[in-house]
């Protein structure tokens, strides 16, 4: 029977995907339960508002591609908060330092991030104004 070596073939605990290094992001949507707002808002439908935590994440891919998605946590600790873990795929390693992604400040690629969703405004009742972003899973599993 043939078999397949690969010669080059290297794996880097713990977080490495297909030759791709996994940055974990935590979004925290402070004050708010949104474990129920996942979907677009059908009471008003056909104008129907879009969930915050979609547009969130459609913020996200502005800068980088989405390789997982936790499962939104609401009051984990007792903080009040909904916390959200995803893992983006990070092909050149980690993003780190600052540097100017929009051409124009020079900022972490976190702060980059928390910018570009605060942008995005007011869904179903939630201010995306209001999110916070951190590296890492903070206490949230996958």
């Amino acid at each position: 029977m043939a078999t397949l070596t690969k010669k080059n073939e290297t794996v880097v605990a713990p977080f490495y995907k297909n030759g791709v290094t996994l940055q974990f992001l935590t979004i925290t949507f402070p004050s708010s339960d949104l474990t129920a707002m996942l979907d677009t808002d059908t009471t008003t439908y056909p104008n129907a508002s879009r969930s915050p935590i979609a547009v969130a994440l459609e913020a996200v891919t502005q800068v980088a591609t989405i390789e997982l998605i936790g499962t939104p946590q609401y009051n984990l600790g007792s903080s009040g908060n909904t916390i959200l873990a995803i893992a983006l795929s990070a092909p050149g390693g980690a993003f780190a330092g600052t540097i100017k992604w929009d051409g124009t400040n020079s900022e972490s690629f976190i702060d980059y991030v928390k910018r570009l969703i605060r942008a995005q405004g007011t869904w179903q009742g939630f201010d995306l104004g209001t999110v916070t972003t951190a590296l890492g899973v903070n206490g949230t599993t996958f």
